[in-house]
């Protein structure tokens, strides 16, 4: 089985490339338009989490080519700016800095304060640029990687987390090469907020989840790895454990069991790691479909809203050791599950129940000491090297019928 990591997404991603502007002075290779939305409302590939949204700044490579950002620091539990060179994967700058800006590290303009640094309004101003000249400045991000040819492509991802009450602001974008500047406006469909796409179950669909009978044996146990998401426009801030799985059988779900990480609470901007016991900025958990353009499954439900396949550390029940139980299973399931104190429903998907899955547990922004994070595991671990550094934050996984669940509770159902 392989990993998600090594899925070929590029003939799914169709996003617009850095087309220059008919606007721009000649030689400027300044985009039409900036911002381009990303996410499981709009373009959902690259296995997003649904609590994030994401906008894309494209751009091709020009030696000289200045890039600048001037925004106000968002309310928002977590914000980033992240670089990516030609094959949509994260770098370090010739002058050896990551190519990721986040929030707690983007020093405020002269006047202002940043909220993620220290107590203070949000508003604040800052000035971020993208450069290949990034040596003894503040707020510069990697422009492209060393060697990188002359024309290649590039991309700026504008992150955020949970902003409070949805209000997004984004930063305005001048292209500079050659002494020339040119003001990119801001894509018209950037702050669109769309209901997300997703298929009604197909009469195959249905057929498939309507099968029956207890000679259906169950599916190998699935076991967590430490990967990278090369290529897919990682996160440079997130950890990310997978696994695949096939469909529970009829009556069954899986169950994902491990201890939680403390994480920042709300959705308002405040310094990190600040003064509580956070030991991630956020994490969570999402089920996924594996094959395709990387979907998370989104559920269409009867009153019109839908099931999202992502609970993150806010909407995931505890017990009172800190530990979670996840089940995974059909919608069908769910009113039966969420009965179950202390276990949290993560939904399948209802278009294709009985296809192919994919977890994937993120931790964002390890705080030190925390030694349990999936930062602390090399990239390729394998599962049982994984468990050993995360001792009792690994999450482990069996196969459980429902009504064992229901009559037991998590206890009654093992995992390993």
């Amino acid at each position: 089985m392989r990993h998600w990591k090594t899925l070929l997404l590029a003939a799914a991603l169709t996003l617009s490339a850095a087309v220059p502007s008919a606007a721009a002075p000649p030689g400027v290779p300044a985009p039409d338009c900036a911002w381009k939305p990303l996410g499981y409302r709009t373009s959902n590939v690259a296995f997003p989490d649904t609590n994030a949204q994401y906008w894309l700044l494209h751009y091709t490579v020009r030696e000289g080519l200045r890039i600048t950002l001037d925004g106000r620091f968002p309310d928002a539990r977590y914000a980033s700016f992240a670089s990516y060179d030609a094959t949509r994967g994260s770098f370090t700058g010739p002058d050896g800095k990551p190519s990721v800006l986040t929030d707690h590290h983007i020093v405020p303009d002269p006047g202002s304060r940043n909220p993620f640094l220290r107590d203070a309004r949000p508003g604040g101003k800052y000035t971020v640029t993208v450069s290949d000249n990034a040596a003894h400045r503040n707020n510069v991000l990697p422009l492209a990687p060393a060697g990188a040819a002359e024309g290649s492509a590039g991309t700026v991802i504008h992150r955020l987390y949970l902003p409070h009450g949805g209000e997004v602001e984004l930063p305005k974008v001048t292209f500079e090469l050659g002494g020339h500047r040119v003001r990119v406006p801001t894509c018209d469909d950037a702050l669109t907020s769309a209901p997300p796409a997703s298929p009604a179950p197909t009469s195959e669909a249905r057929a498939a989840r309507a099968v029956t009978g207890a000679t259906v044996t169950a599916p190998a146990r699935p076991a967590f790895a430490r990967t990278a998401g090369t290529g897919l426009y990682p996160n440079p801030d997130n950890a990310y454990l997978s696994t695949g799985f096939e469909a529970p059988a009829p009556g069954q779900v899986l169950l994902v069991r491990g201890k939680a990480p403390t994480a920042t609470a709300g959705d308002r901007a405040q310094p990190w790691p600040g003064r509580g016991k956070a030991q991630v900025r956020y994490w969570s958990l999402c089920d996924n479909l594996w094959w395709g353009p990387g979907e998370v499954v989104v559920n269409p439900l009867p009153d019109g809203t839908v099931d999202p396949g992502c609970r993150a550390d806010f909407d995931t029940r505890l017990a009172a050791d800190g530990s979670y139980t996840y089940a995974v299973g059909t919608e069908e399931q769910r009113a039966t599950v969420e009965g179950v104190p202390g276990v949290t429903f993560l939904p399948l998907s209802a278009a294709t129940p009985t296809a192919e899955h994919l977890l994937i547990l993120r931790n964002m922004v390890d705080g030190p000491g925390f030694d349990g994070a999936i930062q602390r595991v090399p990239v390729g671990s394998d599962p049982a090297r994984t468990a050993e550094i995360m001792g009792a934050h690994y999450p482990r996984t069996g196969y459980c019928a429902l009504s064992t669940l229901t009559s037991s509770g998590p206890d009654g159902c093992p995992v390993a």
